[in-house]
């Protein structure tokens, strides 16, 4: 494989643009003609906790309210091809656990059809890849957003709440559909210096909310489930004799059963994967890589390029990043190093999409404290960045979680 190498800020913001606004059909010529029938396309990720809405585009911009006002049409949402009750209907689609394994589609209706301006007829969305448990990408509270969670060294845990706005029709188009801001970070836990290997594994327990596994000295794991609003239910053992492991990271649903795992590495530098069951246990492990001592840290970042498979980082001794495709099947798909440097950072990690999108970010706290972002976009070929800062103090922190 080539490098990767990352790119300038005022580079990667152009190119990034400019793709993005010919992905989303934002540089169209204009309004659809009344005989045309555009293609509609969702927006959002596909893991229970996510929010779907429509991608807007121009399509539909020619067709208008009685009164004028906003796009003339409304939204039909369907789970495998089945209309979804009344009560989950609007502009924005909430997953909820019970949508796991489902697929997920809209249908616009234009409320004039093939008048001012308005396409004719009705048009169905491409339906989602099946829904997954909900990442660590969903956030804390419920409500599907990028919420960092972050360990002192003292053993406090503080989460970073943010809420998005949703922007549909304010801009028609001329803005991003989201905007977020930081909500007042609080502590939602102490004590836990107890523990010297803490991580999300994303919802582990199949309730709809993410957790946390933590691993005390006696090689002991233990799982702390989210209550979904920052706190946490009982905790409850699941696992022992962990202490033969040094590193432990939850990379999502590596091997595309739609539940979440978890990647164990040993002093040997054997990595074993050890698939969740989506109840809080676990099935039957098995070795998937072997030389990863080499590597001093070990992050993993989701599904980076909204394939559906993740995306596991390894940083070695030289400061060197490397990444790794899974193959969505418990195996790897392809490696390639990104690039040097990355050890002047105090930490990296993968804790989802900080613009609301279906692209996870890469998050790492440079010496000066400052919160960085980098992106693969779509294909994992280029690493962008770094963007931001998107905080700054960050450097308090034993952890990002």
């Amino acid at each position: 494989m080539g490098i990767i190498r990352a790119r300038s800020f005022r580079h990667v913001t152009t190119i990034a643009m400019a793709t993005g606004l010919l992905a989303s059909g934002l540089l169209a010529a204009g309004p659809a003609s009344a005989a045309s029938q555009p293609t509609p396309y969702i927006d959002g990720v596909p893991y229970v906790g996510s929010e779907m809405r429509r991608q807007y585009n121009y399509d539909y911009s020619g067709c208008r309210n009685p009164d004028g006002s906003g796009e003339g049409i409304s939204l039909e949402w369907l789970r495998d091809g089945e209309t979804l009750p009344q009560e989950r209907q609007g502009e924005t689609l909430r997953i909820l656990p019970e949508d796991q394994g489902s697929r997920i589609s809209v249908r616009v209706h234009p409320l004039t059809p093939g008048e001012s301006g308005c396409p004719t007829g009705t048009q169905l969305s491409p339906e989602t890849a099946p829904i997954k448990a909900s990442s660590r990408a969903m956030g804390w509270t419920g409500r599907g957003n990028f919420e960092p969670l972050a360990r002192t060294t003292d053993g406090r845990l503080i989460l970073y709440p943010r809420t998005y706005t949703y922007y549909k029709g304010a801009c028609e188009g001329a803005c991003p559909a989201y905007w977020g801001t930081w909500d007042e970070p609080r502590q939602v836990g102490e004590g836990w210096n107890i523990f010297d290997i803490v991580f999300s594994p994303g919802d582990f327990d199949g309730d709809g909310f993410n957790d946390l596994l933590a691993r005390n000295s006696a090689g002991q794991l233990f799982l702390y489930p989210g209550d979904g609003d920052g706190g946490w239910l009982p905790a409850r053992q699941v696992g022992s004799g962990w202490n033969i492991f040094d590193s432990i990271v939850g990379p999502g649903d590596f091997n595309g059963d739609g539940t979440n795992d978890v990647l164990a590495r040993d002093a040997a530098g054997d990595l074993f994967l050890y698939p969740g069951d989506g109840e809080g246990g676990w099935l039957a492990p098995s070795t998937v890589g072997w030389g990863w001592q080499v590597m001093d840290k070990i992050i993993t970042g989701g599904d980076m390029n909204g394939d559906g498979a993740v995306e596991v980082f390894a940083r070695n001794s030289e400061g060197s990043l490397s990444i790794y495709r899974a193959d969505g099947e418990g195996g790897w798909d392809s490696s390639a190093v990104i690039s040097g440097g990355w050890d002047t950072f105090t930490d990296i990690a993968g804790l989802g999409s900080f613009g609301h999108q279906k692209y996870n970010n890469l998050f790492a706290v440079n010496g000066n404290g400052d919160l960085v972002t980098y992106s693969t976009g779509a294909s994992t070929e280029v690493l962008w960045g770094p963007y931001g800062p998107v905080g700054r103090g960050w450097n308090v922190f034993r952890e990002l979680l």
